[in-house]
């Protein structure tokens, strides 16, 4: 075997070794949030410092998580009980219901809709 094609050989054997093994630094980066292309390239050029690097950068996606659960999400209860009440007013209104039993509905529907 000729030594050219041999040396031709393993250099693209090394190559696309190096580019599989890019893949893992990659999907974990993708994971946590990073763009996968970006970090296949960085992890074909400099394997080693990108699988310790992408095991230090922070988890975008778990953070994005945190943020969406801690806020607060629209109550559509609110409006529900804001629609039962109005509709318990214009009875009220309407002369078929007392102050009193109105009242006493929108004390019932607090409750029904108040987490």
């Amino acid at each position: 075997m000729d030594a050219e094609v041999f040396l031709e050989s393993y250099f693209m054997a090394t190559l696309i070794v190096a580019a599989l093994l890019a893949i893992i630094p990659a999907k974990i980066a993708s994971d946590k949030g990073y763009s996968f292309g970006l970090w296949w390239f960085y992890g074909w050029m400099l394997w080693i410092v990108a699988i310790i690097h992408v095991s230090l950068i922070p988890d975008l996606e778990a953070e994005r998580r945190m943020k969406e659960a801690s806020q607060p999400k629209p109550n559509s209860n609110s409006s529900m009980s804001a629609e039962t009440l109005k509709k318990y007013n214009e009875l009220k209104e309407g002369g078929l219901i007392t102050q009193e039993e109105f009242e006493e509905k929108k004390k019932e529907v607090l409750q029904l809709y108040t987490p």
